[in-house]
Parts: C-alpha cells; sequence; structure tokens
C-alpha cells in the first residue's frame, strides 16, 4: 500500500481575511486551520428569492 505524504500550501491572504479567519477562530475556540475548516463545512446560504413573474 502505498502511503501519501500530506501536501503542505502556502496562501498570502489580506490583512482583513486574516482578521475574519482569527474573529472565526477565536469564536469557535479553535486556530486559524480549524476555522478554515469550519468556514468550508459550512454551507452556503442560498440567495433570497425574488418576485419571479412566471
Amino acid at each position: 500500500m502505498d502511503d501519501q505524504i500530506p501536501t503542505r500550501w502556502t496562501i498570502e491572504i489580506d490583512d482583513d481575511v486574516y482578521d475574519v479567519l482569527q474573529r472565526t477562530a477565536s469564536t469557535q475556540a479553535t486556530d486559524i486551520n480549524g476555522a478554515l475548516r469550519y468556514l468550508i463545512e459550512v454551507p452556503t446560504s442560498r440567495a433570497a428569492v425574488g418576485d419571479d413573474e412566471d
């Protein structure tokens, strides 16, 4: 069986994005990586349905 070596990625982000990650991490009692996993797993909200004229 082949064991895969985990790949590490470095992504540069804006300071504003880092602030959001830091706040999310503190409210979720985790670190930046945990905040990223949380935000990736959160389902996206659907756009409000407008008045369609059928």
